[in-house]
């Protein structure tokens, strides 16, 4: 990137990474807070070879990995209603949204963002 007269990196966090989860996944949990940091980093570091350095930090996004922490159809059903009671936009998230960000982060409209931690969690952590 500093050859080719810099670019764009865009990481993918979680929400996990700001607060306690009542998922207790201590390493991802802190894996990720390690990834926002390390997005800052590279960011100030590159800065000076316009290379930007950003992160999304998605919230209850709905996934099959979402899924996937729960045992039966009718446990996966009932963590779909609580999420979504959770979320103060009256949705979860989808992949598509995550996407979005990524896009407007690699775009041109962004050329002046770098270190950006983009919550995108319909207000879940508001």
């Amino acid at each position: 990137m500093i050859r080719s007269g810099g670019g764009s990196i865009t990481n993918v966090s979680s929400i996990a990474s700001l607060r306690w989860s009542r998922y207790q996944f201590l390493s991802y949990n802190t894996s990720k807070a390690a990834l926002n940091h390390f997005t800052r980093v590279i960011a100030r570091q590159y800065a000076p070879h316009h290379v930007r350095a950003n992160v999304i930090i998605p919230g209850l996004i709905d996934t099959p990995h979402a899924e996937a922490l729960f045992d039966t159809p009718e446990a996966v059903e009932k963590a779909r209603i609580e999420r979504v009671g959770r979320c103060p936009l009256g949705r979860q998230g989808t992949a598509q949204d995550i996407a979005n960000a990524a896009v407007f982060l690699a775009s041109e409209e962004a050329s002046y963002i770098t270190g950006l931690e983009m919550v995108v969690d319909g207000g879940v952590t508001l």
